[in-house]
């Protein structure tokens, strides 16, 4: 149930940019798909501005497959080549694209929906050869924040796949939590949210509300959070003292977790911030609504 608080925050996130992430799970789940687009829908309504960024993982793997083709990764990042590249382009275009896109119609909603990042936004740039195949993946390579941020002065959303061109103009696969990131980092994102499948960063198994960059930082040296949460928090932790004001990691299977996150003081999952951040939360917000984040 979303509280008073509501209004505030509508409010307090008018004219603010945010980037939303989503993997291609939460995509492919029909349920899940459509909330994130009715809450989506109600941010973007009360002119929040969003850029919605969206990744292909399992789809890609199983189109792969499929398709005859093994999917290669190391430490967990896909290897792209030749081959693999249609079919992410197919995947994430032609399926999880139109799903997105189909989903937007029936809500009717109005957005701009991209084909890959555009290159006045950012290039990309190509990964090193890796186990003697030439890739078609990389990352992000002179992003211009100010072109992104100009995009949003005549739409409230624009929605795009982890694919960028290089120079040449060859399309690359992009690792989506480093696009979103990386993008977030270089626009001065208010927001950047991290739609996963999981509540949040769970210590002793409690779910942590609100955690500043200096308390990351010390459960990953403690021991605390390891493994694929310790990876994302690393890059959490960077990306807010490089400008990003608020990341929020949350469960994009559950329902209406985005909606619940901005405009509640408790929020659904985890909310990582500066230590100066974090003491400003306390004081305008959670003590406002008399609610003690764990």
């Amino acid at each position: 149930m979303i509280n008073p608080f509501k209004k505030f925050y509508s409010q307090l996130f008018k004219d603010k940019f945010f980037i939303i992430k989503a993997g291609g799970r939460i995509i492919t789940d029909k349920a899940a798909r459509e909330t994130i687009v009715d809450d989506i829908k109600e941010l973007t309504g009360n002119n929040t501005k969003i850029l919605f960024v969206y990744g292909g993982g399992q789809s890609i793997d199983e189109a792969m497959i499929a398709a005859g083709l093994t999917p290669k990764k190391i430490e967990g990042r896909r290897i792209t080549s030749g081959e693999d590249i249609k079919i992410v382009k197919k995947t994430l275009v032609g399926d999880l694209g139109f799903k997105i896109s189909e989903t937007m119609v029936k809500k009717k909603m109005p957005s701009t929906i991209l084909n890959a990042i555009p290159p006045h936004w950012a290039t990309a740039k190509r990964r090193i050869p890796e186990q003697g195949v030439v890739r078609f993946d990389g990352r992000l390579h002179k992003i211009n924040g100010k072109a992104v941020r100009d995009h949003f002065s005549s739409t409230n959303l624009a929605v795009c796949p982890c694919l960028a061109f290089d120079e040449e103009g060859t399309a690359l696969n992009i690792n989506a939590d480093n696009a979103a990131i990386e993008l977030a980092v270089e626009t001065s994102a208010d927001k950047l949210i991290l739609l996963t499948d999981i509540d949040g960063v769970m210590v002793d198994g409690k779910l942590k509300s609100v955690l500043s960059a200096r308390e990351c930082e010390k459960f990953i040296k403690d021991g605390i959070v390891t493994g694929g949460m310790q990876v994302k928090l690393e890059n959490c932790i960077n990306a807010v003292r490089m400008g990003v004001k608020r990341i929020h990691i949350l469960n994009g299977f559950k329902q209406h977790a985005l909606r619940d996150e901005v405009y509640t003081s408790e929020g659904t999952g985890t909310m990582i911030v500066r230590e100066a951040e974090k003491a400003k939360y306390i004081v305008q917000e959670i003590e406002k609504g008399k609610w003690k984040p764990s």
